[in-house]
């Protein structure tokens, strides 16, 4: 009876310890294939990363230095990722962008076109605002990032502990979009008045006339 008792224990533990293997095994197998997995994508999606240089063209802070010295480089490899810009045409816009005192005051890409289609340049410099239109849709880390970031961080400190995801949205899309907002009439005093008059307050935000 014991001998029994022992080998139903042995082949119990056999069974464990087998099973526990086969776990590892697994863990083992589909880990590797999640970093190979993870390896391919980041290899796919990171290939083509020469377009950013696109952005650098129009960096406001280097018109200055484009002037003196034009980025052929930088242009060939532009061209070379779209070529559906014309080189020749492209070329000698940028000159006449980088020679211009105003177009030294953009803030990025956004801002300079904003400031051809406010002017109504789009005719006068055609490829460079098919350009700035390709650099405006195509997700790329560019300067203006770091702008974006401080709007955020600005958001967020006024908005300190209480901050909620509403919230959050909501002031973010006020902030991005502050020329709008300025071209709502009584926009301010409209959102004064529907503060004050939201809920019961402490103090009285509306005066009241007594009768």
């Amino acid at each position: 009876m014991d001998t029994v008792t022992k080998e139903i224990s042995a082949s119990y533990e056999t069974s464990r310890k087998r099973k526990r293997e086969n776990i590892h095994m697994n863990r083992t197998v589909a880990s590797r294939e999640i970093c190979d997995v993870i390896s391919n994508q980041v290899k796919e999606r990171f290939c083509f990363i020469s377009h950013y240089s696109a952005v650098s063209l129009l960096e406001a802070s280097k018109f200055q230095e484009y002037e003196k010295k034009f980025p052929t480089q930088i242009l060939d490899q532009t061209t070379d990722d779209y070529s559906m810009l014309q080189k020749d045409r492209l070329k000698t816009e940028l000159g006449v962008i980088y020679r211009r005192s105003d177009f030294r005051n953009m803030t990025g890409a956004i801002s300079l076109l904003q400031f051809i289609i406010e002017n109504n340049l789009q005719t006068t410099f055609p490829v460079t605002y098919k350009l700035l239109l390709i650099i405006v849709t195509i997700p790329m880390t560019t300067a203006e990032a770091e702008r974006c970031f401080s709007t955020l961080k600005r958001v967020k400190a006024f908005l300190r502990r209480t901050m909620s995801e509403d919230r959050l949205s909501a002031l973010a899309m006020l902030s991005i979009e502050k020329r709008m907002i300025k071209d709502i009439p009584k926009f301010n005093e409209n959102v004064i008045d529907l503060f004050a008059s939201k809920k019961d307050r402490l103090v009285d935000l509306i005066y009241k006339n007594c009768t």
